[in-house]
Order: structure tokens, then C-alpha cells, then sequence
């Protein structure tokens, strides 16, 4: 019972977080987002606040203090205004938003053991920041890669350190918080009834949900963290809000601080925005973005050079030609792998029959194709990036092959699926303009 309360309270803290430091209102008439959305605003917040926690990450602040500071402040101020907190109740989706949080973190927490890399890569870090150690004490950690992000690992570990227990497996609710915020904040996109969307929300989660990532990974966060960049940037495209853009860029720099891979994520993204920029109405936009977004990956590697350790091959060298080993070796056991990523991850089957189904409607000849054109060209960049990862890999490393195509391949795909999950979500809008026959 009383770690069902823990866990009640860890929610509680998550929820402050996203309601500052913008105000949420539900029925406002006047919003940055569709004024009967709150998803969205909530996100905007946690984004705000975990950028602030990364700044502060590489700083001697008490982040206990900090964060009981920011969580009280939040408090005091929706107390003030406990007459739009009790409205959220009145919304469906919310409160199927908080059931969804409780079942998933009571059927995680049941059994709350971490994963290999969760255990020995990714704990260490968490355990630095529970006990008040920064960014610049991560070197030489046990079991740590130096040149691993800490992100993901300094909010688990915070939120452990403030949890009513203190078990560490309370810090790792942030990544269900976010991941289901990310999920009903797509599915806002969605015309349809209230009952429809419980569907589609109930469908997505289902075939996302993976307890393995929840046990010490990070792809959890980078996915939820694609939704909500996909969601903003075809805002953006659609309806000319700089707004937008700004949270997508927020949103994208978080990225290379979570997770090794990140950078190069960040990186296509990037490349993917200049595919598109001569039918851009303002050019100037997409080159400070890139522009500002490229500056800021080369001061994160900086940072890491100086004070950690840069590694860009990741178990790979600087080696790619074939010697000894088969091209056709190399190509048999990526596709298999990627095609039991597909399978384990079954929310790519909705993208295909989504793309398939708009490509036959003639969807991409709307007023949308700038930002179709935009995530093929990211498809496409994403394939090749897998692909020269792996070959790299295949050419170079001494361990064998399969082990980095078993345990690795997979959770890259899962990570960057959020970003096509707008594909269902048109798809399901454009439903009555299809035959299906």
C-alpha cells in the first residue's frame, strides 16, 4: 500500500512539472496550442523544465532543493487557480491519461529489475546524481561509458532521490510519464469521438509498449521526445507558427543529450529539414535552425572531449572497406534484423498501411506534401544511417556481429518510430475518403 501512495506522490511531482511554469488551462479561449488541449501544454512545460535541469546539471545547485523548489511554486500557483485543475477532470482523455500512468507504473514496479545496459551503463549515472554529484563527476564512474549522455539518468536520478521511498525504480516513472504524454498529445490530431481516440490511444500504446525499455533505457525518452518534434513541426509547416519551430528545436537538442545515437539522430534531422528548404516560405528560418542546432552539438562533443570522453564509432573504427567478411553476410543478418524489429515493434505495420493507403488517396498531393516529402526524405536518411552504423560495425568491431544486431538494432528502430506515428493519425482523419475495397 505504501508504495502504491509512492507512487501516487512520483506522479503527483511529474504533474506539477508539466503545469510550470505556463499556466494550463483547459478551457482558455486564448492559447499558443488548440485551446482544448492541455497534452500539449503540459509537454511544453516538462520540456522547459528538463532543459533547465541539463543546465543545471553541470552545476554544484542542490537539485533536491531545486526540484522540491520548482514542484512547490507550481503547487502554490495552480492552487490559485484549483478551479481549472478540477476542469481537467471533466476531460475523458485525462483521466484516461492518468489510469494509463497507474496501471503501467504498478505493473512495472510488480517486477523492478534492470535491464543489462540499465544496470551497466545507465544506474551509475542515476546513482551520481542521487547523491548531488554533477555532470563534471560522471568520469570513471563503474561500469560507465564516459562518453554515454546523462539526461535521461540525472531526471531518474533526481526523482529517486525525492521519491517517499527513495527505490530507484520510482525515478524511472518519468519515462512513463512522458512516454503516455507523448502518445495522447498525437493522438489530439485525431477528429474523432471521444471513444474513437480511447481506441486509437489504446491501440498505440499497445503496440509501442515494451516493459523491456522501461528497465534502465533511454529509447523511451527519444521517442516520446520524436512524437511531440514530428507533431510541432508539421504545425509549423501548416500553419506558419515560429512558435512551433522553437519547441522542435527545444525538443531535437534534448536528444543528443540522452543517448549516445542521439547526436547522429539530430544530425538527419537536420540534413532532412535542407531537402525541403527551397519550397520553404521562410528560408531564413530552417538555416538558423540547423545552423543553431549544429553549433549546439559541436559544444555537447566539446564538453565531452574536455571532460568525459568523445567516442563517435561507438565499438566501430575508422575501417570500411570489406576484407574477410561477405557483403551479402552483412546485408542477410541486417534485414533479418530489421525484420524482427518490425515484428517486435508492430506500430511500423500501421505506418506502412497508413503511408499506403494516403499514397492511394492522393493525400500527399495536399496542401500537406512539404512535410510528407519531409519525413520520406527522414525514412530514407534513417535507413541509411542504420546501415552504415552496422556495417561500421560488421567491418570493425571484434565482437560478433549478431550480438550487436540482437541487442541494439531493435531499440534504434523503436526510437526513431515516433516519428512517423503522424502517420496514423492523418490516416485515420482521411478514413472516410477511402475505398477500401
Amino acid at each position: 500500500m505504501i508504495e502504491l501512495f509512492s507512487i501516487t506522490i512520483t506522479f503527483i511531482f511529474l504533474f506539477l512539472l508539466s503545469l510550470f511554469p505556463l499556466r494550463v488551462n483547459f478551457f482558455q479561449e486564448k492559447s499558443i496550442f488548440n485551446k482544448n488541449n492541455i497534452f500539449d501544454m503540459q509537454f511544453l512545460n516538462l520540456i522547459i523544465n528538463i532543459s533547465i535541469l541539463l543546465f543545471i546539471s553541470f552545476t554544484n545547485i542542490n537539485f533536491s532543493i531545486y526540484f522540491i523548489s520548482i514542484v512547490t511554486i507550481s503547487l502554490i500557483l495552480n492552487l490559485l487557480w484549483i478551479k481549472d485543475i478540477f476542469k481537467f477532470f471533466k476531460d475523458k482523455n485525462f483521466i484516461f491519461f492518468i489510469i494509463s500512468n497507474l496501471i503501467i507504473a504498478v505493473y512495472l514496479i510488480s517486477n523492478p529489475i534492470l535491464a543489462w545496459d540499465g544496470l551497466e551503463n545507465w544506474y551509475f549515472k542515476a546513482q551520481n546524481f542521487f547523491y548531488n554529484y554533477n555532470f563534471f563527476d560522471l568520469k570513471g564512474l563503474i561500469g560507465n561509458n564516459n562518453y554515454y549522455p546523462h539526461l535521461g539518468t540525472f531526471i531518474w536520478g533526481v526523482l529517486w532521490k525525492n521519491s517517499l521511498l527513495q527505490y530507484e525504480y520510482f525515478g524511472r516513472l518519468f519515462f512513463v510519464f512522458i512516454y503516455l504524454l507523448s502518445i495522447f498529445s498525437i493522438c489530439e490530431l485525431v477528429k474523432k469521438n471521444y471513444q474513437f481516440k480511447i481506441i486509437i490511444l489504446s491501440l498505440i500504446i499497445l503496440l509501442t509498449f515494451d516493459e523491456f525499455l522501461f528497465r534502465g533505457y533511454q529509447e523511451v525518452f527519444i521517442f516520446s521526445l520524436f512524437i511531440y518534434i514530428s507533431k510541432n513541426f508539421y504545425l509549423y509547416l501548416k500553419n506558419k507558427n515560429t512558435l512551433n519551430l522553437i519547441i522542435t528545436f527545444l525538443c531535437l537538442n534534448l536528444i543528443p543529450w540522452i543517448k549516445h545515437e542521439g547526436f547522429l539522430f539530430t544530425f538527419v534531422f537536420c540534413v532532412s529539414t535542407l531537402f525541403i528548404i527551397r519550397n520553404h516560405f521562410k528560408k531564413i528560418q530552417i538555416i538558423y535552425f540547423v545552423f543553431l542546432t549544429f553549433a549546439l552539438l559541436i559544444i555537447k562533443n566539446y564538453l565531452f572531449y574536455k571532460y568525459l570522453d568523445l567516442n563517435f564509432t561507438h565499438g566501430g573504427g575508422g575501417d570500411f572497406f570489406v576484407q574477410d567478411k561477405s557483403i551479402l553476410e552483412f546485408l542477410y543478418t541486417f534485414s533479418k534484423g530489421v525484420l524482427v524489429a518490425l515484428i517486435k515493434y508492430k506500430i511500423w505495420l500501421l505506418f506502412f498501411v497508413s503511408y499506403y493507403f494516403l499514397s492511394k488517396n492522393k493525400f500527399f498531393n495536399s496542401k500537406n506534401i512539404l512535410y510528407f516529402k519531409f519525413l520520406k526524405v527522414n525514412f530514407f536518411l534513417y535507413l541509411f544511417l542504420l546501415v552504415g552504423i552496422y556495417y561500421n560495425l560488421f567491418v570493425n568491431s571484434e565482437i560478433d556481429f549478431n550480438w550487436w544486431i540482437d541487442t541494439s538494432l531493435d531499440r534504434l528502430i523503436f526510437s526513431i518510430s515516433g516519428l512517423f506515428i503522424i502517420y496514423i493519425v492523418f490516416f485515420l482523419n482521411d478514413l472516410k475518403n477511402y475505398n477500401l475495397k
